[in-house]
């Protein structure tokens, strides 16, 4: 239903921008192409987030982030880190680009590193003119393979990767461990927090690429709040005893870790905010999957959400999406439509007026919500982990081993199979449903 859908999704910078969005008509496109800054936090469902309904963090800029920009309902990742990632990059879904799993052990991952034969959308913004930088966690390939980090499009990058070439643990977060543009940086950073390196490369990125007015993408994929829960800078109680390479930490540090994250967040919007870009810059904020579920959060009125990292669930599924772009998007808008991780490569080469990639892709862009126009929204999003496959829509999730189970609140257990359909609407979705798992097929490319 989706496969190859991108083909036909040719609509160019000026032709979108000539629709008839009240908002977005009485601005004039911009003379050269919206530079796009995207924020990838890592294990980070909505529950934690109170412009989602969460209680029990304070995330001002991301708050502030929704009141200027949209904030989608409904998007939806992998359960892990991995798989959502080469999703993210790729506009493929994970039967098709064959990262199916976290890739962590090189022992016994060695050959499921992410082939740099699947597009990219840093490579399809870089062969548009836009100067690209990364930095973060990258877990998509091995040291040993540390360049392929380039060969998706990535001018420079400084990014973390779980094991040294002796294959040893590194740390990310205190003595961190990373690579830059091919070189192992670690002595000259060992008495700095990870992720403010992470943050102070790519603030120098946004502010050099603005000042020379050169359009660019900047890709922040966070390390926080991913265990191990150890201190950030700014905990009033420090156990440095804690291991950054062994075990998970302790928990009470994982509010710390959600307010650090916050605050780095803040710089990025100040830094963009201060610069000649800071009209013509697209910022994108999301999460790879939900929140661990050794982790438990206040949602709403009374209720208690337990992590769900992992699972197939909403809790595990669920994630922000936060775009803002001054201008172009209404701010304190909302979106309810259905949103995946296929969906951002087309839409960024949608609102940056670079080309689709050559090669088939899954997602459907979704600038016209973004920008207030009409549109067709997706009817179901899909999801994977291992061999595990479902395709949801609104109202029920279908399974790749024909089970159909009716959607359930975020706080509320997974509802049991529906052993026979008793409605006209169950028997739809499955026939849809399926039809649509049957259509995308399960070629690995």
């Amino acid at each position: 239903m989706y496969k190859n859908t991108l083909k036909t999704l040719t609509l160019c910078w000026c032709t979108f921008a000539l629709q008839t969005s009240e908002f977005s008509r009485a601005n004039e496109p911009a003379k050269q192409p919206p530079n796009v800054v995207i924020i990838l936090a890592d294990d980070l469902g909505i529950e934690c987030l109170s412009t989602y309904g969460g209680r029990s963090h304070q995330t001002p800029h991301i708050d502030k982030l929704a009141t200027q920009g949209m904030r989608f309902t409904h998007c939806f990742s992998n359960p892990t880190c991995s798989p959502s990632r080469a999703t993210l990059l790729t506009g493929r879904y994970s039967f098709q680009h064959g990262v199916k799993q976290v890739i962590w052990r090189e022992k016994e991952h060695a050959d499921l590193y992410l082939r740099t034969s699947h597009p990219s959308f840093a490579r399809q913004l870089k062969a548009s003119g836009y100067t690209t930088a990364i930095a973060g966690k990258w877990q998509l390939s091995f040291l040993h393979q540390r360049n392929t980090i380039k060969d998706f499009g990535f001018d420079t990058y400084q990014c973390w990767q779980i094991y040294d070439q002796q294959l040893a643990k590194t740390r990310r977060y205190h003595q961190p461990h990373f690579i830059q543009d091919g070189n192992i940086i670690a002595d000259q950073i060992e008495h700095r927090y990870g992720p403010d390196v992470n943050t102070d490369f790519l603030v120098n990125f946004i502010q050099t690429n603005a000042q020379m007015g050169k359009p660019f993408l900047a890709y922040y994929t966070c390390l926080l709040p991913h265990y191990p829960w150890v201190p950030t800078p700014d905990s009033k109680e420090k156990d440095y005893e804690l291991s950054d390479t062994e075990g998970i930490g302790d928990p009470r540090y994982f509010p710390d870790m959600v307010r650090y994250l916050d605050k780095n967040i803040g710089r990025i919007m100040k830094t963009i905010a201060d610069s000649a870009a800071a009209e013509n810059t697209i910022l994108i904020f999301l999460a790879d999957n939900g929140t661990d579920r050794r982790l438990k959060n206040n949602w709403g009125e009374n209720k208690t959400i337990a992590g769900g990292k992992g699972t197939m669930t909403d809790r595990g599924t669920h994630v922000p999406l936060i775009i803002r772009w001054p201008g172009k998007v209404a701010p304190g808008t909302t979106c309810d439509d259905l949103v995946d991780f296929t969906d951002l490569m087309p839409t960024l080469c949608e609102l940056t007026g670079a080309a689709l990639p050559d090669e088939a892709i899954h997602g459907r862009s979704f600038a016209s919500q973004l920008l207030g126009h009409a549109s067709t929204p997706r009817d179901w999003v899909h999801i994977q982990d291992y061999e595990k496959r479902h395709v949801r829509s609104r109202d029920y999730i279908y399974t790749n081993e024909g089970q159909l189970r009716p959607v359930v609140k975020i706080w509320q257990k997974p509802a049991p199979p529906i052993k026979q359909p008793s409605s006209a609407a169950e028997q739809a979705a499955i026939e849809q449903l399926d039809a649509a798992l049957i259509q995308l097929g399960d070629d690995v490319l």
